[in-house]
Formats: structure tokens, sequence, C-alpha cells
């Protein structure tokens, strides 16, 4: 029997190989994920250092803050759980999920993304076509 579970996800890094040191075994680098989550950024905003994002306030911005809204939420699976602690990749690199996760909308600081732009792809689960390593 072969539990595949996590592994179908891509976490097989953790799974086959426990250990930061046989994170390179020749199991581990066989396998690829079969699947990701993407969508497209549908609007980016300024918001001004002091300002809270999100219901119950539960993001306040240490500084200007360039705010991408992403049209996915809790009710198409992505896991409410990863208010203020989610990450996603934007133009290849990790941008953080600020504010609680709503029914319909995820919202990223892109701030640090250069060239970030509208209908940009994000991935929020898996790898990126021209990074498989993120």
């Amino acid at each position: 029997m072969v539990r595949s579970g996590g592994v179908l996800y891509g976490l097989w890094r953790d799974i086959l190989s426990p250990s930061p040191n046989d994170r390179g075994s020749a199991a581990a680098q066989s396998l690829r994920p079969v699947m990701s989550l993407r969508t497209r950024i549908t609007m980016l905003k300024w918001v001004p250092a002091g300002e809270t994002i999100g219901y119950g306030c539960t993001y306040e911005a240490s500084r200007k803050t360039l705010v991408a809204t992403l049209p996915i939420g809790y009710n198409d699976g992505y896991l409410r759980s990863l208010s203020n602690r989610g990450r996603a990749i934007v133009r290849g690199a990790y941008a953080s999920v600020i504010g609680r996760i709503s029914m319909d909308l995820t919202l990223v600081d892109v701030t640090n993304v250069p060239g970030v732009a509208l209908n940009d792809v994000v991935t929020l689960l898996g790898t990126t076509p021209d990074n498989p390593n993120l």
C-alpha cells in the first residue's frame, strides 16, 4: 500500500525526506506536483501606513503598502486559516496574504514585487511554470 496523501500536493520534500540533509534524495527528486492553484490580480491599490485591512481589521499596514486583490476566497476552497499567514507567488517572488480571507476575495502584499500589474498570474498552491523550485 502506498499513502500518497500530501505527496499529491507537492509536500514530498518533508514527507520523503524529513531531514534537510536528505532532501536531494532520488525519491524526492523524481516526484512532480500534480496540481497548482492559480488566479489573477484584479485590482491594485496603495494603502497608507496605519490602514487596517480585511474583515475585523486583522491586518494593519506598517508602511505604505501595495495591495493586490485576488478573486478567490474560502468559498472557492482557499483556506481561511491562511489569513495573515499564507504566501503566494507573484512574478517569481513570494507575497504575503494580508487580512482575513473573505468568501470571494484574498488580499496580498505586493509592495516588493517588481513590475507587478493587473492580470498577473498568482500561484497560491504548487509551483510556477517559469520556476518549479518556488
